[in-house]
């Protein structure tokens, strides 16, 4: 039977239909058109490099363990023919939550007793030191560490140096003026014929040192040629010094040490 018009015409209406439908559904999906307000928002600004400090600064911590204590230096040395000789020497340490420290020594020269002050102001990298005693100048020696960096001559060639041979262990702990302690023992032998020494010859030191304040409570050095010396701390105070302990004493004239 042969095909009328109306058949045609609707199988040409069929392909048509599948034809378009194919090419819609390969047709890409078409991005979104971005708003007004998207164009014209500025691109996110980058984040700021991190300031370095310059390595040549201090470190400053955010808090000392601050302290006031007391050291006595006893030297005895025995002589030969049995003299002996006995000193005494009195330091007054502190330190407060900046960092600042102060060292007062106490010694008899010619038999008058003079003041040696030593004080540091940490957040400055400033030295102070001055005397207090007969004769001495009421002058205060200041001298400011450098900030920065400097070129500096070639270091000096090493020298040879001898060995001594030394052996290092640890003691029990202990409580030394309400202080927990750690302690170690150093035994150091200076081999015969060293310093034209016919035998060995054996010294000793003791360290026990305090954590918590960061001070050293007891030292003992026994050497058989310069005799023994004992460094005891006491009176130990963990609390803030008076401030005025850090400043150059008034009417003292500055001399500026810096190079």
């Amino acid at each position: 039977m042969r095909p009328t018009s109306v058949t045609l015409l609707f199988a040409f209406a069929i392909t048509l239909v599948q034809a378009t439908s194919g090419q819609t559904a390969k047709a890409p999906a078409r991005k979104p058109t971005p708003s007004a307000s998207a164009k014209s928002a500025p691109a996110a600004a980058a984040p700021a490099a991190s300031a370095v400090p310059c390595p040549c600064l201090p470190t400053v911590p955010q808090h000392f363990q601050p302290y006031s204590a007391k050291q006595e230096i006893t030297r005895i040395q025995t002589l030969g023919d049995g003299t002996t000789i006995r000193t005494v020497e009195e330091i007054y340490l502190a330190r407060d939550a900046e960092g600042r420290t102060r060292r007062e020594t106490i010694r008899t020269l010619n038999g008058d007793p003079v003041h040696m002050f030593q004080v540091f102001d940490y957040p400055t990298q400033t030295s102070y030191t001055w005397n207090v005693g007969a004769n001495y100048p009421q002058v205060v020696t200041v001298f400011r560490r450098r900030t920065n960096p400097q070129p500096v001559a070639a270091p000096p060639q090493p020298q040879p140096q001898r060995y001594y041979p030394y052996r290092m262990e640890s003691l029990p702990p202990q409580t030394i003026d309400g202080l927990y302690v750690q302690g170690t023992r150093t035994v150091r032998t200076t081999p015969a014929g060293y310093d034209g020494n016919d035998r060995d010859i054996v010294s000793t030191t003791e360290n026990w040192f305090a954590p918590s304040v960061g001070l050293q409570m007891r030292t003992i050095m026994d050497d058989p040629r310069t005799g023994k010396s004992t460094t005891e701390t006491t009176e130990v105070k963990q609390s803030n010094p008076d401030p005025v302990l850090f400043q150059p004493p008034a009417g003292f004239q500055l001399r500026d040490s810096t190079p």
